[in-house]
């Protein structure tokens, strides 16, 4: 399965992690779709690919749900993947914070700048809370990142103003980063003589969801993510 294509439609890549049944694929086909799936299980990443309209413009938006059977395997690959990451935990379980921290920590430590976004799920279950809404804020404040918490089952209107946020900021950090691209590529031209610029609602324009297979999904973009990361931890 090729990623990477010729499109000229912007695309922005967004990975969603933490443990095993705090609502990540109901997350995201809530996002997706307005709708709610209760139960969902699977042995694998799934990729959901969407053309949305988000402030305006139009995106190809690709989710990664990422599996969370091995909870002791980092998943190093949709991060260099990515260019967003939601932490996702769920309230009525302290042990899913405590691996959101630990997945926030390593987010951090192999992409310091990738906008990320922490999301208390289930806070339609007040009555079986374990984690306070000020525990999950903190967390947030500590690691530098976003904090929402949501009701994928009530359908919070949170969930869409946070991921078009995380869009937004996507697409002013690509705008940026071709931007800088450009006047390097103008200057080096100059200088050898060959110089012959808040989320808001989105609409869902049709979809696909796709079982990945990592070396399909991840290969080309994390190895040229990781050179880039190598050569600027090298400087």
């Amino acid at each position: 399965m090729k990623t990477d294509d010729k499109s000229n439609t912007p695309k922005v890549r967004i990975a969603v992690i933490g443990k095993s049944n705090v609502g990540k694929s109901a997350l995201t086909v809530r996002y997706l779709t307005r709708r709610y799936i209760g139960e969902y299980r699977s042995n694998t990443d799934l990729l959901y690919r969407q053309t949305l309209t988000v402030n305006n413009s139009t995106l190809e938006v690709e989710i990664v749900d990422v599996c969370s059977c091995d909870l002791s395997l980092f998943p190093e690959e949709a991060i260099y993947w990515a260019d967003a990451c939601l932490v996702v935990y769920d309230i009525t379980s302290r042990d899913s914070l405590n691996h959101a921290v630990e997945l926030l920590q390593r987010v951090q430590q192999l992409r310091s700048q990738i906008p990320t976004v922490l999301l208390g799920n289930k806070c339609d279950l007040e009555h079986l809370r374990e984690v306070d809404e000020i525990d999950g804020r903190t967390v947030a404040v500590q690691h530098g990142c976003q904090f929402h918490e949501i009701s994928v089952a009530e359908n919070s209107p949170t969930i869409y103003s946070a991921v078009d946020m995380v869009l937004t900021d996507c697409r002013q950090l690509q705008s940026t980063q071709k931007s800088r691209k450009f006047s390097v590529s103008k200057m080096i031209g100059t200088l050898i003589g060959s110089a012959n610029t808040k989320g808001q609602q989105n609409t869902s324009q049709g979809g696909t969801v796709v079982v990945c297979h990592k070396s399909d999904l991840y290969k080309s973009r994390v190895l040229k993510r990781r050179q880039n990361f190598t050569a600027t931890a090298s400087l």
